[in-house]
């Protein structure tokens, strides 16, 4: 709830000016209240009547002397604060700068995702069309050789048999590679159906595993570059636990909410020492990936107590909203 204007004037008056002004006030009072119990008390007469006998050791010239020291300190203090405020002044804009080249850098690792993202597509559908194409017609081929020699020629009939094979073969990864390459499901079904689908075929992969999806929220309308994001999110963790966890449970959880998204990924798995230095590219393609949409990546793990990798990102404004 906004709080009225007359309620922001107190706090107005104790910003950076009312402070200096109070303090100036302070100072000037405290002068003059010293004059005044100066002139009152005969301070300068009672201070040489005081001094006159040490007047051989030279301590009567005390008085100026601890004056133009406090000169001397005031000197010295404006000077360390005009050259703290140019400091501070470098330093602000030192921040700035950083903060500017900062923005600059995530709109250039957005581009680039969405560049990498592209190309992917292009190279999924070429492999699909081109080599697919060619793969059915090499399969087509030796099945209609394979027909015509059934009983005249068992060398060739084997032969055209294991065409089909190495057919069958490459086109079984062909289809994996463009599955990896771009994933047509997030392109026909949305997130969630895309997540799902990669979820189960990684679980039918991994038959110890027991693979646990769970989505809280809607996962519509956030954008091509959130979807690929949060997909390839999983999929490296996915691939991480398959390589390194030992796991036997994981859990998958996607939460919308009005303004951020998150998503966690826990296992129960080897874990490993957040504090040992990792060669690994894979964690940190993940912390480039979330702090590209201005999110960021929480590692939770020990060894032998499994691993929780929790990303968190605001997502884009939607049409109609505020």
């Amino acid at each position: 709830m906004a709080l009225p204007e007359r309620s922001l004037e107190p706090h107005a008056a104790s910003g950076p000016r009312g402070s200096t002004l109070r303090d100036l006030l302070i100072v000037l009072a405290v002068t003059v209240a010293t004059f005044l119990f100066a002139a009152t008390v005969e301070l300068n007469e009672w201070l040489l009547s005081l001094t006159r006998p040490l007047e051989p050791y030279q301590l009567d010239e005390l008085p100026l002397t601890i004056v133009m020291l406090v000169l001397g300190m005031g000197w010295f203090s404006w000077r360390r604060w005009a050259a703290f405020s140019k400091e501070n002044e470098l330093r602000l804009a030192t921040q700035r700068a950083v903060a500017e080249l900062l923005t600059e850098n995530r709109l250039l690792s957005q581009k680039n995702v969405l560049a990498q993202e592209e190309e992917r597509r292009i190279l999924a559908r070429e492999l699909h069309d081109e080599l697919g194409q060619s793969l059915n017609a090499i399969k087509l081929d030796a099945v209609a050789i394979r027909q015509r020699v059934r009983e005249e020629d068992d060398e060739t009939h084997d032969n055209a048999c294991a065409i089909i094979e190495v057919a069958n073969h490459v086109h079984e990864t062909v289809r994996t590679l463009t599955q990896r390459l771009r994933p047509v499901a997030l392109d026909e079904l949305g997130l969630r159906d895309a997540l799902e689908l990669y979820v189960s075929q990684w679980e039918r992969r991994n038959p110890p595993v027991v693979c646990r999806f769970e989505v809280s929220g809607v996962l519509d309308q956030l954008g091509e570059l959130v979807n690929i994001t949060v997909y390839r999110c999983v999929q490296e963790c996915l691939t991480n636990i398959t390589r390194h966890a030992q796991a036997r449970l994981v859990k998958i959880s996607v939460t919308r909410e009005v303004k951020s998204l998150t998503l966690v990924v826990e296992d129960d798995g080897r874990g490993m020492n957040l504090t040992a230095k990792r060669e690994g590219l894979g964690l940190i393609g993940l912390r480039e990936r979330a702090e590209s949409l201005g999110g960021n990546l929480e590692l939770k793990g020990a060894p032998d107590r499994g691993m929780r990798v929790s990303l968190s990102f605001p997502l884009p404004k939607v049409d109609g909203q505020s």
